[in-house]
């Protein structure tokens, strides 16, 4: 953790957890939590009008919405299905919803 970046690396690639658990942790430990950054490697899905990422470990999938490459990524019908690498920023669950994630950068993942 370095507090003068208000950065810190919470799990080592490879590994999974819920992000959603970061902002109260942060805050819980007497600190005002900021944006959370994410990466997340897992599969493209389309659900109803959602695009979904979904992945192994507690937290199963993110809803992709928001961010500058969104949209490009929303359009990639051939990426449906297959495994993706997303960098965005985590916004909280609303209702009955998987927790948002947008969409800063995406890339095609290797297999596993």
């Amino acid at each position: 953790m370095d507090l003068k970046s208000a950065r810190a690396v919470v799990m080592p690639a490879g590994k999974s957890f819920d992000p959603t658990r970061i902002p109260k942790a942060v805050k819980d430990a007497g600190f005002t939590p900021g944006e959370v950054e994410v990466t997340a490697v897992g599969t493209l899905v389309r659900r109803k009008d959602l695009l979904l990422l979904e992945m192994a470990g507690p937290r199963r999938e993110f809803v992709l919405a928001g961010g500058p490459r969104a949209k490009e990524l929303e359009n990639r019908a051939d990426m449906l299905r297959q495994r993706v690498r997303v960098n965005g920023k985590l916004h909280p669950s609303h209702a009955e919803q998987a927790p948002g994630l947008t969409v800063e950068g995406w890339e095609p993942a290797p297999k596993p």
